[in-house]
């Protein structure tokens, strides 16, 4: 009897938990809220993006839970991008190129937010730089794709 109370219980967690992260999207809006959220979690600046992906999700009605999930997830991708959002910003300000680890950098950030912030702001904005002329280009490019092939889709599905 315990294993019929116990599947029904995962079940309902289960589908609480899928009720939660639709809310009623649609397969476009699930796109943005996916790709905006991965594009702000990578932003080479530890400690902004769930600040900036609330704010988001209030101002565009996104589904927050699913934000906050996917910058969870992209955490090891955007500590693996810092150093090199760092090189490509100070490649395109034709700018010598500094000499900081990731590790350094992360550190810092656990020893002092503002501090950080203050010390390698200049190599800081050369990251968001990189970050801005690679990244965003690259996710409104994956976006457009998927919203064509949705439409493909879509336009399939009718025709049946």
């Amino acid at each position: 009897m315990k294993t019929t109370s116990s599947n029904w219980n995962f079940r309902a967690l289960k589908s609480k938990t899928v009720a939660l992260f639709k809310q009623g999207l649609t397969p476009i809006q699930l796109t943005q809220c996916i790709l905006v959220s991965a594009l702000i979690s990578i932003i080479p600046i530890l400690g902004v993006s769930t600040f900036l992906l609330t704010v988001l999700s209030i101002k565009r009605k996104l589904n927050l839970p699913i934000m906050i999930a996917i910058s969870y997830i992209m955490w090891p991708i955007q500590l693996l991008m810092i150093i090199p959002f760092i090189n490509i910003g100070e490649f395109i300000f034709s700018i010598p190129q500094s000499n900081h680890s990731a590790q350094e950098i992360i550190a810092s950030f656990q020893e002092s937010f503002f501090g950080t912030l203050s010390r390698l702001s200049f190599e800081l904005l050369c990251g968001f730089g990189g970050w801005l002329l690679t990244a965003v280009p690259f996710f409104t490019l994956v976006y457009f794709v998927s919203i064509t092939i949705f439409k493909l889709i879509s336009n399939d599905k009718n025709k049946e």
